[in-house]
């Protein structure tokens, strides 16, 4: 199936860029990107966005639930879904679960890399999953704005089919 394709490409890239920073960049390194403003660092996060529940000793177990549970969800939406941009969306939200879901499973802590300074202000650190999460979200809500009604389309076109 294409869409699972799809998802597997984004995780793959999603690992690579993982894998790249941290045989490259080692943890007390910055590398400037943009000087000033965007730089490649190699930080762990053990716990969920903005180092949630990374205190505790059940957050991490906490959190594998969660997203296992939440990329199950993902996939079943991607198959029963039917309209294309959903879809795409959905595909992109769930590798992006996926990828950070085999962080914590395999290294205990997902690996955060893109670090951007507005002034004094150092943006929390994040990465590919993250953004991927973020974007399709966002995509979806605003497809979801304009199309409500292709949450109940049974065609790819997002219209509904007519029962006569």
């Amino acid at each position: 199936m294409v869409w699972f394709l799809m998802v597997s490409l984004l995780i793959a890239a999603d690992q690579i860029l993982k894998a790249l920073i941290v045989t490259n960049v080692s943890p007390d390194r910055s590398v400037p990107v943009i000087q000033g403003f965007f730089f490649l660092v190699n930080r762990t996060n053990r716990g969920g966005a903005w180092s949630l529940l990374a205190d505790y000793e059940w957050g991490l177990a906490l959190l594998i639930v969660v997203s296992g549970i939440a990329s199950v969800i993902l996939a079943v939406l991607l198959v029963r879904w039917r309209v294309t941009p959903l879809r795409i969306c959905m595909a992109v939200i769930l590798a992006g679960s996926v990828g950070s879901l085999i962080d914590r499973i395999f290294q205990r802590g997902v690996t955060d890399y893109l670090s951007f300074h507005f002034w004094t202000y150092e943006f929390p650190t994040f990465n590919f999953a993250d953004t991927l999460i973020v974007c399709g979200t966002i995509t979806m809500i605003l497809f979801l704005l304009i199309h409500p009604d292709w949450l109940s389309s049974d065609r790819e076109d997002g219209r509904r089919v007519d029962p006569k």
